[in-house]
């Protein structure tokens, strides 16, 4: 994993990329003041499966879930209504 300070990566981004683009890399960290803030890896592109109703079958809700009584314990934690 290579570290680039905030300037570094300002100036030499093209160079950065190219390491991720080629494999070089897999993980740049970018530091300022050689504290990390921020991570630079490359985009993975998704399958292009349909994404609408992916997890079908993998929610359980429990008894009562949309009651009104609950309902209303969120609006307030929201404070809807107020």
């Amino acid at each position: 994993m290579l570290q680039a300070n905030v300037l570094e990566a300002k100036n030499g981004l093209s160079r950065l990329l190219k390491l991720l683009e080629s494999g070089q890399q897999d993980c740049i960290v970018i530091a300022r003041r050689n504290t990390p803030v921020a991570k630079l890896v490359p985009f993975e592109q998704g399958g292009g499966e349909e994404r609408i109703g992916i997890a079908k079958g993998r929610l359980c809700y429990s008894e009562g879930w949309d009651s009104p009584e609950a309902n209303a314990e969120v609006a307030a934690l929201f404070g809807v209504g107020r």
